[in-house]
């Protein structure tokens, strides 16, 4: 059903770009139209209470009620932001994912304002990098919403698929005699038993991700997708100050980066990694 969305006029924010794509996304097709309204004037006609059918007000409108295809939050103070509200009501099954995690971020930025962030005095270089590139699309969509809204639809959709994927490596990750996490010389280390399936290279990194920070891991040891028979030792953060790769010595090694954290050998043996890991201890 052909729709259009309705958000407020002036300086842009977030909340109304990540919703408008959600509200997208869930509706299967892009708007004919975003409108950009003076916030008054968009009170004023909910309150009037005769809305076209065919109107989404998203971050304007001073009510929440999706019945009514509503979802303003600036009326509580309690509320969500309206990203947020869009997102618990029609993507719940998407509950717990990174995507669920950013939309909440949103909100907490948007009804908290940004000194409400934990890191928020920590990270001035990072904030300034990033800010730069959030600034430009916020900027763009008060000129041009519909070519914004373009964009972050094809990237919610490249995420949700990503999302999925991720579901799928973490029962691959979890199957008996794929993976499995043991210690070497005091350091964590999770090694792949089994190559994985090509598809899942990718999700099944971000998936290892989590686990690192959640299990404190120190190093991997993985397969070279491109060497049969060759194997990867790569140093993860918790392992930056332990280990250091060009102190050991393989066999046959294929790449040893100089700032020590990846190695690319082929092994003599099942164990020489130990023993290579062993002799990478810096401490």
């Amino acid at each position: 059903m052909a729709y259009k969305i309705v958000v407020h006029d002036g300086k842009a924010h977030m909340d109304e770009v990540l919703g408008a794509a959600l509200l997208a996304l869930y509706m299967g097709e892009e708007p004919e139209e975003i409108i950009r309204m003076n916030s008054s004037d968009a009170e004023r006609q909910v309150a009037e209470g005769s809305l076209p059918p065919d109107l989404w007000y998203i971050d304007c409108g001073m009510e929440f009620d999706p019945e009514r295809r509503l979802f303003d939050h600036h009326q509580n103070r309690d509320l969500d932001c309206s990203a947020l509200l869009i997102f618990k009501r029609y993507f719940k099954h998407l509950e717990g994912t990174e995507l669920h995690q950013y939309v909440e971020l949103v909100s907490k930025v948007d009804t908290k304002g940004a000194m409400s962030l934990d890191d928020f005095h920590l990270v001035s270089e990072s904030r300034d990098y990033f800010s730069f590139s959030h600034n430009i699309l916020i900027r763009t969509f008060e000129d041009n919403p519909m070519m914004v809204l373009k964009l972050m639809l094809a990237g919610l959709e490249d995420k949700i698929a990503f999302e999925q994927a991720k579901q799928v490596a973490s029962l691959w990750r979890k199957e008996p005699g794929n993976m499995e996490i043991v210690t070497v010389s005091g350091i964590k280390v999770l090694i792949y038993l089994t190559m994985p399936p090509s598809e899942l290279t990718a999700p099944l990194r971000s998936e290892i991700s989590r686990l690192v920070d959640e299990k404190e891991i120190g190093a991997t040891l993985s397969f070279d997708e491109k060497v049969p028979g060759a194997r990867t030792l790569y140093r993860t953060n918790y392992g930056h100050n332990l280990l250091d790769f060009t102190r050991c010595r393989p066999s046959q090694t294929l790449f040893c980066h100089t700032g020590g954290f990846l190695l690319k050998f082929k092994p003599e043996d099942e164990v020489e990694w130990m023993r290579l890991l062993s002799d990478s201890v810096t401490g």
